[in-house]
């Protein structure tokens, strides 16, 4: 009965002995990952769990991905490899961390089955978006998960330094900010276009000095090439508007260009006067004509520009202004004065222009009694190189002039900007003004009505005024009571109104002058008619 008995205890004692020793291994202690930035591959780190008498030890370790990337709890997970217990990190070739976020579990390997798998890994996940309207970058990132692995290990031991650099080369970047746990945003101002913008955020758990990187992040700031010149080079004004012509660099690839007119040289004061010309998107357009505010431009004159917008609608080039030129013109016996507005040599928006200079000719036409005056008569320039706005302009070379000249002058001013290499920069034209000067008048004294001889080309048997421009002249002669013998425009013979020979005496007459603009010149006098036998 004893024997039976110390026998069942016996089997009961290692019966129950072997029931308290498990052959699952524990899980290891999944400490944390990093990424490789220059590859993407991932490498883990883990501890091996602490040894337990009646728990088996692992005899190696299993390394997991889910079978889903995108959502890792949704469909299991795949193992990936395995490596012995010694060893306690992994590198995951082919990972690609820098192009999706990685997952990762970690089990230890059992005689029959593995251990519970730890929890989940996943490096900072940085993503951005460029704000191309206001030249700004907005970071945004998701923290590392598992950090902080329980409650006693709150987020702010959790550092997230933010580097920033424009090349591959990681190791040269710049830190842009430095944030707790809690932090997930940064924006960067100020951002060139058309620039590669790397970043990356190195993540630190201060209680364990565990670092990790997150992914390797680019962003592009394409922008439309903004055109790397635009420039208004000339204002040509005729009767019908101004003419402008301007150069945009062909190669840009901004499609939006507005001509603009002001009528001050300033934003200030300009900006109730402003006016879109032309909106246009081709960049090899080089013309345009303003037909708007014909009459005003006459008078008044206009600054013109160009403008080039990118897609947020913000000037992104802005030419030079270039002024049209307005010209007056006083007449004033043979002599005109020709007065216009200065060119403006637009150095606040191109400073490099101070160097140049501003320089003034004037055109005039001139007409024969042979020529059209619509059409282009004569045309001289009178005067070049001038720097100032004025020019007097002396037409007594023209009298008497064989054939005759005609009283009606037409003139253009042409100003310039020049460089110091003398090349033009910018031309502006004015319109042409006519103008109408005072004809010098000489009358004869006498009238020989049946001497048909000639005296310094002026017949003797006609009175009629010796001009030395071709002008229109109405002459009207009265005998000595005030009556009219002759009214007309082609000179008196000594007839009256019926046909007949005037009486030898002296008779009063009064010349008219007639010009459109120059005013008329009215002469008064007597002429004595004889009849020489």
């Amino acid at each position: 009965m004893s024997r039976k008995l110390i026998i069942v205890l016996w089997v009961f004692t290692v019966t129950f002995a072997n029931a308290q020793f498990s052959l699952k291994p524990n899980p290891p202690r999944f400490d944390y990952l990093t990424n490789d930035l220059n590859n993407g591959n991932v490498t883990l780190y883990w501890t091996q769990p602490p040894h337990e008498p009646q728990i088996a030890d692992p005899s190696g370790y299993i390394i997991y991905v889910p079978r889903d990337p995108v959502n890792p709890d949704a469909d299991g997970w795949d193992p990936i490899d395995t490596v012995d217990q010694n060893t306690f990190q992994y590198t995951h070739v082919g990972a690609n961390a820098n192009g999706q976020r990685v997952y990762y579990r970690v089990a230890s390997l059992g005689q029959f089955e593995p251990s519970q798998m730890t929890v989940k890994h996943s490096q900072v996940w940085l993503t951005a978006s460029y704000d191309s309207c206001n030249a700004k970058i907005d970071l945004s990132w998701i923290g590392y998960e598992a950090w902080p692995l329980n409650a006693s290990a709150p987020y702010r031991n959790i550092r997230y330094q933010l580097f920033m650099g424009h090349d591959l080369n990681w190791a040269s970047y710049q830190q842009i900010g430095d944030y707790d746990g809690y932090a997930n945003r940064h924006s960067v101002i100020n951002v060139q276009e058309n620039l590669d913008y790397f970043f990356y955020i190195k993540a630190t758990r201060m209680d364990l000095a565990y670092e990790s990187y997150s992914n390797l992040y680019l962003i592009h700031t394409k922008m439309a090439r903004h055109p790397a010149y635009a420039s208004v080079d000339s204002v040509v004004a005729t009767n019908n508007g101004n003419r402008i012509y301007y150069t945009i660099d062909p190669n840009t690839e901004i499609t939006d260009f507005k001509l603009w007119r002001w009528e001050q040289p300033d934003t200030a004061q300009s900006i109730f006067s402003a006016k879109i010309i032309e909106q246009f998107s081709n960049p090899s357009k080089n013309f345009s004509i303003d037909t708007n505010d014909t009459w005003a431009a006459r008078t008044r004159k206009f600054f013109y520009k160009v403008d080039a917008y990118n897609g947020c609608r913000k000037a992104v080039r802005v030419s030079n202004l270039c002024n049209s030129i307005i010209p007056r013109l006083k007449p004033k016996g043979t002599n005109v004065h020709v007065q216009w507005d200065e060119l403006i040599k637009d150095t606040h928006r191109n400073p490099d222009r101070t160097v140049n200079r501003i320089e003034y000719s004037v055109y005039r036409q001139s007409y024969t009694v042979n020529d059209d005056v619509a059409g282009p008569g004569n045309l001289e320039r009178v005067a070049s190189g001038l720097t100032q706005t004025e020019y007097d302009d002396d037409l007594s070379s023209f009298k008497g002039q064989n054939p005759l000249y005609r009283i009606t002058f037409r003139y253009y001013i042409e100003a310039l900007e020049l460089s110091p290499a003398n090349d033009t920069v910018v031309l502006s034209r004015s319109r042409e003004l006519v103008t109408e000067i005072l004809p010098g008048v000489t009358m004869p004294t006498a009238l020989a009505p049946n001497d048909s001889r000639s005296e310094h080309n002026h017949s003797r048997n006609l009175f009629k005024p010796v001009i030395n421009f071709e002008a229109r002249f109405t002459l009207t002669v009265y005998d000595r009571w005030g009556g009219v013998v002759y009214h007309g425009n082609e000179g008196w013979d000594g007839r009256n109104s019926k046909g007949e020979f005037v009486k030898e005496g002296t008779y009063v007459y009064r010349l008219v002058i007639s010009t459109a603009n120059a005013g008329d010149i009215i002469q008064n006098g007597s002429v004595s008619v004889v009849y020489p036998r």
